[in-house]
């Protein structure tokens, strides 16, 4: 590391460049994205940046895997206490969309990253499998666990479609508002995330041929 990096290193460096990148990558994408600009917003030197993480394409790892550690932990700790409370398929459905659009989501910067994921090149496939597969398979067994008439696959099914519509309101652009011509405005988090775990829930209900309960 050059005497430059070493200058501008302190405890929380690692962490400046980290949410520096996160918007970088979020307005640019990958390729668009610079390790200068990177290191000009964390107001670190670039070889400090080349020091912690090397390559570009291991900044972008890093990015990734660090939200996604803080929205799984968010995601097993309401899951947990649900479990606690005694489960329910809309407890199940609450716990996996409130971190992303919460505080642990990182707001609309990774909402940026974070819908672009799922459709990205290889290298995001990966990622997603190697950070998001795990606690994904967590909640399977759960949904499984609220609604025992669920089989392996409709518990994946309805774990696949509740992530296609986060992706989908949490990449939100105002086509919901002009498609419902203002009656869908902007509302609590909360209030998203209760609407959109009602959805899920009667969307596995559905396919099991049930009927809603909570």
């Amino acid at each position: 590391m050059t005497e430059a990096a070493r200058a501008s290193e302190t405890p929380d460096a690692r962490e400046r460049i980290l949410d520096a990148a996160e918007q970088d990558f979020a307005l640019h994408g990958f390729a668009g994205a610079g390790m200068k600009s990177v290191a000009a917003a964390a107001e670190v030197a670039q070889g400090l940046i080349h020091y912690h993480f090397g390559a570009k394409e291991r900044l972008y790892e890093a990015v990734i895997e660090r939200r996604a550690a803080i929205i799984n932990a968010g995601r097993i700790a309401r899951l947990e206490a649900a479990e606690a409370e005694g489960l329910t398929l809309r407890a199940v459905f609450r716990a996996f969309f409130a971190p992303p659009l919460g505080p642990e989501g990182g707001g609309a910067a990774y909402a940026r990253i974070f819908a672009t994921l799922g459709a990205g090149l290889d290298r995001d496939r990966a990622l997603v499998a190697r950070c998001y597969d795990e606690t994904a398979r967590r909640f399977i067994a759960a949904i499984r666990r609220a609604e025992p008439r669920a089989g392996e696959a409709e518990a994946a099914w309805a774990y696949i479609l509740a992530l296609g519509a986060l992706i989908t309101v949490i990449g939100r652009d105002g086509r919901l508002e002009r498609l419902s011509a203002g009656a869908a405005t902007t509302e609590p988090v909360a209030d998203t995330v209760e609407r959109l775990a009602a959805f899920a829930e009667g969307g596995l209900l559905g396919l099991i041929g049930g009927a809603g309960r909570d």
